[in-house]
């Protein structure tokens, strides 16, 4: 509930008020109402390709909050409550131990974190694009081909589904330790075709707890990528390196036990994976 400054109220004795008027109000614990909650549209965008898809709602890969509107920013740090979230973010982006994005990521672009280091250091001034949505991603196809058993079995079935779960339940002998899909984009519907322009220059890299390279997994046109052997040839946990053909990668930050990845890598993630295998 809103509460009339004491300004406010000797203007309203004065002139007389019938409405709320525009100046600046006191929220409940004295606080200064924030103001609109849009962003600038080049923050938003900013903000969709590089935070939102683990600052989300639920938040993923172990993000602790959800970043998709200016009020988030503005809310207290988890970490230190005298510092805004947009003051951490902003101490965060300049921390070279402890980068964000993580190292686990692609670099952000130096326009992108400039624009968002500026914004943040301006104090973060409303726009005029709103917020991003909250909720699930809405799930999509970019090749527009979702495969059925129509499109036959072999290697190219199934992209997207948990694949040693399927093979250990009806073909054993062909349920590989590692299987997954890497989709392009990280919200692709299962069945969905990647058709990956350039699968021979991708490479899934599976390393030991050591970061020496035990594995180098191709996918195929599908994405569809799998080991040759049912269980693993070194001592697990493991953690997996996603390269794409322009040299850029994306790594898992925490070990994993399981090669199944399409059992965490699904439309909308599961146990804490922000969605599909996402090329870098």
């Amino acid at each position: 509930m809103r509460r009339w400054t004491w300004k406010a109220l000797l203007l309203c004795g004065a002139l007389g008020c019938s409405a709320e008027p525009a100046m600046a109000v006191v929220v409940d614990a004295g606080v200064v109402d924030p103001g609109p909650d849009s962003l600038p549209c080049d923050v938003q965008s900013v903000v969709a390709g590089r935070c939102a898809s683990c600052h989300t709602t639920p938040a993923k890969a172990y993000a602790p909050m959800a970043l998709l509107a200016r009020s988030d920013f503005q809310r207290a740090s988890m970490v230190d409550p005298a510092s805004s979230m947009g003051q951490r973010s902003l101490v965060r982006l300049k921390d070279a131990a402890s980068p964000m994005p993580p190292a686990s990521e692609p670099p952000m672009p130096e326009a992108d974190r400039a624009l968002l280091t500026g914004w943040l250091e301006a104090g973060m001034p409303a726009g005029t694009c709103g917020s991003l949505p909250f909720g699930p991603a809405p799930t999509t196809c970019a090749s527009g081909s979702i495969w059925s058993d129509a499109s036959g079995t072999g290697a190219s079935m199934a992209p997207g589904i948990a694949c040693r779960s399927c093979h250990l339940d009806q073909a054993p002998y062909a349920a590989y330790f590692f299987m997954g899909t890497v989709f392009p984009t990280l919200h692709e519907a299962d069945g969905c075709d990647p058709r990956l322009q350039e699968p021979s220059k991708v490479k899934v890299e599976i390393l030991d707890m050591e970061d020496r390279v035990r594995l180098t997994l191709v996918p195929n046109s599908a994405g569809n990528f799998m080991s040759t052997t049912l269980q693993p040839s070194f001592p697990l946990p493991y953690r997996a390196r996603v390269v794409g053909p322009d040299g850029a990668s994306r790594m898992m930050s925490r070990p994993q036990t399981n090669g199944d990845c399409n059992t965490c890598h699904t439309e909308q993630g599961a146990q804490n994976a922000p969605g599909r295998i996402q090329l870098p």
